[in-house]
């Protein structure tokens, strides 16, 4: 059977059971590693060695990829070590944060805050990529207040616009490639249950966007939005994760 690690930097930070039906009908077991328990573990990095798993999975968190944290740094050498042997990497919001890093790329706060749907422009490298292409409509779930910069070696695919505390826009980068790796500044796996889970443990995030921003108002139409827009969401995400292991050759 193979084998799909799973790294989490948080309890409300899952898979998504769309994306786990997805693996569980490719024959994929799951490898768990939690990097929290009842309080975050920062100090172990407790996974298999990269040769005894197929694919890594690595969602996100509420800690920056910039902490001096022992657990971090052990995930970025991990993770380093994979791509650079060709392990197919799927990395979502700080596990795309920490591919970046790993490969030699910059995270750093963008000015401002995003937690809701956004556009996202799509490069014409990630419009022909055969796993990126998926996504026709071009509107993503987000939730997070740092970015980075594109690795050597890797591909934009697609960039996206932050509103800046200071009332300004900031172009920032929301996708790339690196080899068989993908890397996604947004949250593809996300489903409507787990967005309500996450607007209750992370309800505070939405102080963060700014004063321009009611945290009651955004919070209310997060949910509402994403209610709409949830099956062709689900949809294109399903046919994007099932198009990147075509691509890496564990469909």
């Amino acid at each position: 059977m193979k084998r799909a690690l799973v790294i989490r930097h948080h309890e409300a930070e899952t898979m998504g059971g769309n994306f786990r039906a997805v693996l569980e009908r490719y024959g994929f077991e799951f490898v768990a590693c939690n990097l929290f328990d009842d309080a975050p573990r920062f100090d172990v990095f407790d996974a298999p060695p990269v040769g005894d798993v197929d694919l890594i999975m690595v969602f996100g968190g509420p800690m920056s990829v910039n902490d001096d944290l022992p657990s971090l740094w052990r995930e970025r050498e991990y993770l380093a070590g994979a791509m650079a042997g060709g392990k197919p990497v799927f990395g979502v919001c700080l596990g795309a944060q920490m591919m970046a890093v790993a490969l030699g790329g910059v995270v750093e706060p963008s000015g401002g805050y995003q937690f809701g749907l956004r556009k996202i422009h799509v490069t014409a490298a990630g419009d022909a990529d055969p796993v990126f292409g998926r996504i026709a409509a071009p509107l993503v779930p987000t939730l997070h207040g740092e970015c980075f910069s594109i690795p050597a070696g890797a591909i934009r695919l697609a960039e996206g616009d932050v509103l800046l505390r200071d009332g300004r826009y900031r172009r920032i980068n929301m996708a790339f490639r690196y080899g068989l790796s993908y890397a996604f500044q947004f949250e593809p796996q996300l489903t409507p249950e787990e967005l309500m889970v996450w607007n209750r443990v992370f309800r505070g995030d939405y102080e963060l966007m700014g004063q321009a921003f009611s945290a009651a108002e955004e919070s209310a139409r997060n949910l509402r939005e994403f209610a709409k827009f949830a099956p062709e969401h689900q949809r294109q995400m399903t046919a994007l994760l099932e198009a990147f292991l075509g691509n890496a050759g564990l469909a």
